[in-house]
Parts: C-alpha cells; sequence; structure tokens
C-alpha cells in the first residue's frame, strides 16, 4: 500500500486535510507510474461511488497530469504591512513565493503562493483539467461544454460546477448588478482573496426597508477556482452565521451569481477600523475608561465564539468595526478555525481546515500558529492582549514582531503606568509567548483587567457583614419612591465569587457612566452592567439607584431636545428611559406633554 493510499484512506475517515491529500499526490509525482495509475483506479472507483467529490477528484487528477502550473516563483518573501494577513497556498516545503501587493487599505491580505521543491509556483486549480494545452510556461484552458446539471444546494462542489476558467472574466465594479439584486454603490476595500462593496438589495428596496443596504464579499478572480478559497468563504458564513451575538457582524447569505462571481452579503456597517482609532492615538493611547468598553466588547465576542468552539485565528485591529452608532463590531471569521480538528455533521466537516490556507496576520498571531499547531482561544487571547496594549499605549507590546522573532531576542513588553499592578499582571500573562504560560479564558482576561477600586470593597465587605447577620435586606422595586416603606424578605448570603463579580461589575458601570454610554453600545453600557447585577442579587440597592440615575439622565437628555424644539428626538430619549425604568415619573409626565 503506497503512502497515498494511506493518505486517502485517512482523508476519507476524516483525519487528515484536504491539504494534506493534495501534498501526498504532489509527493507521488515523483514516484513510480504504476503506483500513480493504481491511485488514479483508486479515486476512479471513489468517485463512481459517491464518496469523492468531482471537484476532488478532478484536482488531485491535475496535480497528476502537471497542468496546473501558473507561474514561475522568486525567492523573494512578501514584504507586507505588519498587521497584514499572509495568505499562503499550500504545498511542499510551505515556502513563502513572489506576492501580489493589493491596492488595499489599512490591513490587506497580502496572498502568496506556497513554492514546493521546483522553481515554479504551483496554485490549487480543479479546473485545469486534462482537456488544457500547456504552452511554454502558461496554461491555455480549452473552451469546455457548458454543464446542464443544476445541483439543489449550494456547497463547495456546485459551485465548482459551471465555473469555466476558459471564458472571458472581468471584475465587478461599482454600477454592476449582481444576481439580479444587489447594485454595487461603493467599493470599500481590496484585500487578498476579493473585494467588499457597498450593494443596496433590491429585496429591501422593493419591501420599503429603511435601510436597503449590505455589504458584498466577491472573491477575486485568481481564487474563482481554488476550492480552498471557495470553502474558506462558505464556511465564514456558515459560522459567522451561527454566532448570533451583538458585537459580532452578521452574515446573511453566500452565493454565485451566472457570471461565475462566488460571493458573501453581510450587514452594512458605517463608521471606521479600529486600526483607525489606534492610528490616532498613536503618541499615547487612550485613557483606560475609554478603552476598557472596547475591550470588553471584543473579548465578549470572542468569548461567545469561544462557547460555540470556535477560534477567530486572525484577530487584529483591521478586523474590529466601530460603528458610527457606537457599536463594537468583529469582523471577518474568514479563517476561523474549529477547536479540535474534527467537526460533527456537514459535508465539508473535518475535509476542510482554513489554516490550511497558511492565512493569517505575523504580528498577531501566537507562537503556536506560527507553529501550525491546532487551534486553541488562548490564540485569540494573545492577539486581543496585543491589540489591547496598543489601545492603551498607541504602540504594539512587541513593535509589530512576531512572536517567534520576540522569544528569539527575549523581548519584553514596556510596563503600562496607567494600570494597576494586578491589571498590568494580567495583562502580561495574556502577552505570554507560551501557551502553557498564558491567560487559559476570556473570563480569565477580562477579571484580570477590569477595573477594581478600594471603595466597593470596603462596601460590599459591609453589605455582606449586614446580610449574614440578617439585620437589614434590600427590596428592589424602582417604582417605590425614596422613605416608603420596604418590605423584610430574607436574603441569602452571596458566594464570595458572586461578590466579587458585583463589584467588577458596579466598577463598570461607573466607567458606563463616565464615558455616556448609558444604555449603548449593547452588551457593554451602564444599564447592562446594574441589569447583570440585579442576576446576582435582585435587591442590590447600588443597581437600583444606578437605574435609576440613568433614567433621571435620560429624562434630563430629553428635556434639552424639547427645548431645542427636536420634538420627535425628545420622545425617542423618553422611550429610551422608559425602557429603563418605566415607573419614572418624569419621563411620564414628559411624554404626556410631548404627546398632547
Amino acid at each position: 500500500m503506497s503512502a497515498f493510499d494511506n493518505a486517502f484512506t485517512a482523508f476519507r475517515q476524516s483525519q487528515i486535510s484536504l491539504a494534506q491529500l493534495l501534498a501526498a499526490a504532489e509527493a507521488l509525482n515523483a514516484g513510480p507510474e504504476a503506483d500513480l495509475a493504481a491511485a488514479r483506479l483508486s479515486l476512479e472507483q471513489a468517485l463512481a461511488e459517491g464518496e469523492l467529490e468531482g471537484a476532488t477528484y478532478r484536482l488531485l487528477v491535475g496535480i497528476w497530469d502537471d497542468r496546473t502550473r501558473l507561474a514561475e516563483s522568486t525567492s523573494t518573501p512578501p514584504t507586507a504591512a505588519d498587521d497584514a494577513t499572509l495568505v499562503a497556498m499550500p504545498a511542499d516545503g510551505r515556502k513563502l513565493a513572489e506576492a501580489k501587493k493589493p491596492e488595499a487599505g489599512d490591513d490587506p491580505m497580502w496572498v502568496a503562493t506556497a513554492a514546493g521543491d521546483g522553481d515554479a509556483t504551483e496554485l490549487l486549480n480543479p479546473a485545469a483539467t486534462a482537456d488544457a494545452t500547456r504552452v511554454g510556461e502558461t496554461v491555455v484552458p480549452e473552451a469546455a461544454p457548458a454543464s446542464t446539471t443544476k445541483t439543489p444546494t449550494l456547497n463547495t462542489e456546485s459551485l465548482l460546477q459551471g465555473l469555466d476558467p476558459s471564458l472571458p472574466r472581468t471584475d465587478l465594479v461599482v454600477g454592476d448588478t449582481v444576481k439580479k439584486r444587489f447594485v454595487l454603490e461603493e467599493l470599500l476595500g481590496v484585500g487578498g482573496m476579493g473585494m467588499v462593496f457597498k450593494a443596496t438589495d433590491l429585496r429591501k428596496v422593493e419591501a420599503a426597508d429603511k435601510d436597503p443596504f449590505v455589504a458584498l464579499k466577491v472573491l477575486n478572480r485568481d481564487f474563482q477556482f481554488n476550492p480552498m478559497a471557495l470553502v474558506a468563504l462558505q464556511r465564514e458564513t456558515k459560522r459567522a452565521q451561527t454566532l448570533a451575538h451583538p458585537n459580532i457582524i452578521k452574515v446573511y447569505d453566500f452565493d454565485r451569481d451566472d457570471a461565475g462571481h462566488v460571493f458573501m452579503t453581510m450587514e452594512y456597517l458605517q463608521g471606521r477600523p479600529l486600526s483607525h482609532l489606534i492610528r490616532d492615538h498613536v503618541d499615547s493611547g487612550l485613557p483606560f475608561k475609554k478603552a476598557w468598553p472596547i475591550i470588553h466588547a471584543m473579548a465578549e465576542a470572542l468569548g461567545y465564539a469561544h462557547k460555540k468552539k470556535i477560534v477567530h485565528s486572525d484577530f487584529k485591529p483591521g478586523n474590529v468595526f466601530l460603528g458610527d452608532d457606537g457599536e463594537i463590531r468583529v469582523l471577518d471569521f474568514g479563517i476561523a478555525c474549529a477547536i479540535g480538528r474534527s467537526e460533527a455533521g456537514g459535508d465539508d466537516a473535518t475535509v476542510f481546515n482554513a489554516r490550511d490556507l497558511g492565512a493569517l496576520t505575523p504580528a498577531y498571531a501566537s507562537l503556536e500558529q506560527l507553529q501550525n499547531r491546532d487551534p486553541d482561544p488562548r490564540d485569540d487571547i494573545y492577539a486581543l492582549a496585543c491589540i489591547s496594549y496598543e489601545l492603551l499605549t498607541g504602540k504594539h507590546p512587541f513593535g509589530k514582531l512576531s512572536a517567534e522573532k520576540v522569544l528569539e531576542v527575549n523581548l519584553q513588553p514596556k510596563a503600562i503606568p496607567k494600570l494597576g499592578r494586578r491589571q498590568w499582571k494580567g495583562l502580561q500573562k495574556a502577552l505570554a509567548l507560551r501557551q502553557d504560560k498564558r491567560t487559559a479564558t476570556i473570563r480569565e482576561f477580562l477579571a484580570a483587567l477590569a477595573p477594581r477600586s478600594a471603595a466597593f470593597f470596603a462596601l460590599w465587605g459591609a453589605a455582606v457583614l449586614v446580610a449574614l447577620s440578617g439585620g437589614f435586606s434590600i427590596y428592589w422595586r424602582l417604582a417605590h419612591p425614596p422613605g416608603e416603606t420596604v418590605p423584610q424578605v430574607a436574603i441569602k448570603a452571596l458566594t464570595p465569587e458572586e461578590v466579587q463579580k458585583i463589584q467588577d461589575l458596579q466598577e463598570l458601570a461607573a466607567i458606563h457612566l463616565d464615558v455616556g454610554y448609558l444604555t449603548a453600545p449593547t452588551g457593554s453600557n451602564a444599564w447592562w452592567a446594574y441589569q447583570e447585577i440585579l442576576k446576582i442579587d435582585p435587591y442590590n440597592q447600588v443597581a437600583v439607584d444606578g437605574i435609576n440615575k440613568i433614567a433621571d439622565l435620560l429624562e434630563q437628555q430629553a428635556w434639552e431636545l424639547y427645548e431645542k424644539g427636536q420634538r420627535a428626538e425628545a420622545l425617542k430619549k423618553v422611550g429610551e428611559g422608559l425602557e429603563v425604568n418605566p415607573g419614572h415619573k418624569g419621563l411620564l409626565s414628559l411624554q404626556d406633554k410631548l404627546r398632547s
């Protein structure tokens, strides 16, 4: 049994990835002709029995026919920006060859093909079949008959069917209409794997939707016929659709138009990437009170993904978006990896591992990522710690050197004076180069970095003492005015963990109040923090008073809008306040006044 036969058996049992099978196929080229013929026969049998996708079969046969050679490589590695994503097509040696620099924005994805032992760079291209004719160093495929078979479901196989590289192709431009539905309005950015447009969704227009815009991400021509790139985009859509979180971008659909453009649609956001904010404060960074809500929101998004067994794997400032509405979104789960190599269910389970594309951003990649080890939540925690450091100082903790280089020169990050001793130790642990010494979970990271004060410790030390003695109880009723008799109820003793959590939430709520985050952004505001406290201790007077304070502030803002003649905005602000405290007399009175 040849090495390829062993690899093919392992692939069919979902024990190795597609890239590893392709490497085994490449190695077979140097073996005896008899082994190659036997391998072809095995593939044909598997294809006939429905145990092998046609796309994978064509890809393997194409490698053996040596008809996928596209260009000669150079020995010069790509000189990408420090926070650019490197996307390498895997082959033996995994050496980065010549890369074409995209005309991109702040965090472009650099695309390099991986050279093998020879001088030529090879790109996985299932459409280059035995009908292709090689002229010099250029592949000239002959025209293939159009497929008349329609596949009911849109998977990688159906995406590849009907994509004919011999047909003339043009890039999408502003003004084009995709799938007779999406009108391209503006080019938002260009990356290594494709372009992102602002588009009008005509179905939303027909439905009189006030927000008809979507963001449309389309693969470029170099990747249209690469099954790994197609699966990357499909996986990004599939995974993002499972991540329903206020701090993660919403992804809608994955499709292909009649011209062969493969694309995904997602919510359209207005604002700017976090990288711009960091650049604006490069001299000294943000004050902690300004940076903490952003850090907290990013951490909540990653923590949610980790609970779903998903690691982002390319977390960086360019993949965090600050909306004009104050919301914070994490983007681009295109190379997100499942925790563990085996995913249950689905046609593409364990067949494709996005890290096999070699996509990562060296300045934010953990040492383990650079060593191609299995994905782990601590990969994202390292990147989150780097970004948190940048937010607080304006500079990368290691000057945007890769973790391997940092380890080689034994570089240590400088302490941040604006952090307390406990907070700095917590951030240092998250920046640890060795995984076994790094912060293990997002919850641990937040607990270490969250602000605390002696006043809160003293307050809650006294409160617990009183509760344990049974001498007093707090009964939460927002509608009850101060001074009204409060019913006596029994209060269960809080555990030390609950006390600690409440302390953290109280100080977090105070910071949100200071910066004006009353009810937004979602999941990172004062009202949310007080509600979390009341889930732990429904009789917490500090939280009750805090919620009343938020309602008072919203009433004040509503009056200011009313006095300026902005009645509609004032009424909207009143509604926001009544959602916080439905029984607030001042807000109810102003509401009656505005409606009269």
